[in-house]
């Protein structure tokens, strides 16, 4: 397996994971890549590793390019395993490298790892030179661990960001401009909405941080993905829509149904706000991929929660799918309930305090019938989404 040059004297050094479908706590439908990468000068740097279950591909990557001995310098840039699962097998294969990482990354480091190595500990405006190249450390906590930073070469003008600005994307190519840029942005926006949205307004502190620092971007290199070799601009303009809350004219319908009455209620209110010319998309929550669903979260102004009643609230999905949102912090939309029951209700109620708590814009009462819904009552649907959907136009 070869290295892959990102740049003169920087390579990719990581493993393609095909197989994933589940990253910690987050869906992964397309598989994932772990991005590490090998800083050649007069002095070798290694910037983060792989999830364990790859390390030696990564070795592999690295002895194409050198002996791993020879590496001076091991960046931890964030110490969770999906990126420094390697990290007892490169204090192996390198023994003389010295360990750099946050203030915040000893304490994950010494609570991931037993090992008898020092480390040295950096912060933000923190340089390293390594011959003719000069590595800046940039803290950045909370983004999305309190050990996150970043790694920036001054004179390449390459900022190696760990997690922000990634995707959850296994493919063969390495880099955002060799694929549809539309496809690109939908999974850094699924990932910005699994793993970053909850710490947006660090988001836009970090991104001012940034650019008093003065620090040009030629090029992205982040921990998951593919690298924003062209026009990071992209991605750093779409972070800070996101984290200031930018959403579009759109609205999204999350709902489960139990025999098909709240179902016929969410087809009748996505042709009202459809009619309305507001774009929306519809999610059965008990058979829709979470991470899709979060996308449409972030993107959306309008949020619709519809769900029949059982047991006296909402139906499990719905529950689990509203918990998730809810730790996402997402930040205010327009928001409403409806529903169905049979002989008694709940579901509508509990969905309205969950929105509320949620600091959202919520409509009330909602929508919800006894039943099935009949003709009048759909028509009652319609007008619902035609209502909501004036609330953008």
């Amino acid at each position: 397996m070869l290295a892959l040059r990102v740049a003169e004297g920087v390579y990719w050094v990581g493993a393609v994971d095909w197989n994933l479908r589940f990253c910690g706590s987050y869906t992964t439908p397309l598989g994932t890549s772990y991005n590490a990468y090998l800083v050649m000068d007069k002095k070798t740097v290694l910037i983060d590793t792989v999830k364990g279950t790859h390390t030696m591909e990564m070795i592999r990557r690295i002895k194409s390019v050198v002996d791993p001995e020879k590496i001076d310098y091991f960046i931890v840039n964030h110490a969770e395993l999906d990126h420094a699962g390697a990290f007892k097998e490169v204090l192996r294969f390198a023994p003389n490298a010295e360990i750099i990482c946050s203030d915040r990354g000893r304490d994950s480091l010494r609570g991931h790892f037993d090992f008898d190595r020092e480390l040295t500990i950096v912060k933000t405006g923190d340089e390293l030179n390594i011959g003719k190249k000069n590595l800046v450390f940039i803290e950045a906590r909370m983004l999305h661990w309190p050990d996150n930073m970043m790694t920036y070469i001054k004179e390449d003008r390459i900022l190696f960001s760990n997690d922000p600005f990634g995707q959850h994307l296994a493919t063969s190519q390495r880099f955002a401009d060799e694929l549809d840029e539309r496809f690109i942005m939908d999974h850094a926006a699924r990932y910005y909405a699994q793993i970053v949205m909850p710490y947006s307004q660090l988001v836009l502190k970090k991104l001012e941080e940034v650019k008093a620092l003065k620090v040009p971007i030629d090029m992205i290199c982040p921990a998951h993905g593919v690298i924003w070799r062209k026009n990071p601009e992209k991605i750093l303009e779409a972070y800070e829509r996101w984290a200031k809350g930018e959403a579009e004219d759109r609205a999204v319908i999350y709902f489960d149904t139990m025999w098909g009455s709240t179902d016929l209620m969410a087809r009748e209110i996505a042709r009202g706000i459809t009619d309305s010319g507001v774009p929306v998309s519809v999610y059965n929550t008990r058979t829709s991929e979470w991470s899709i669903m979060a996308r449409d979260l972030l993107l959306s102004k309008i949020v619709l929660v519809g769900s029949a009643t059982l047991n006296m609230t909402m139906m499990p999905s719905v529950a689990g799918v509203l918990a998730f949102f809810k730790s996402l912090r997402p930040p205010p939309k327009i928001a409403s309930a409806f529903g169905s029951f049979g002989w008694g209700g709940g579901a509508v109620r509990d969905i309205i305090n969950t929105l509320k708590e949620m600091k959202f814009n919520v409509v009330e009462p909602g929508l919800q019938f006894k039943w099935v819904p009949r003709d009048e009552q759909l028509k009652e649907c319609y007008e619902f989404g035609r209502q909501i959907a004036q609330k953008i136009k």
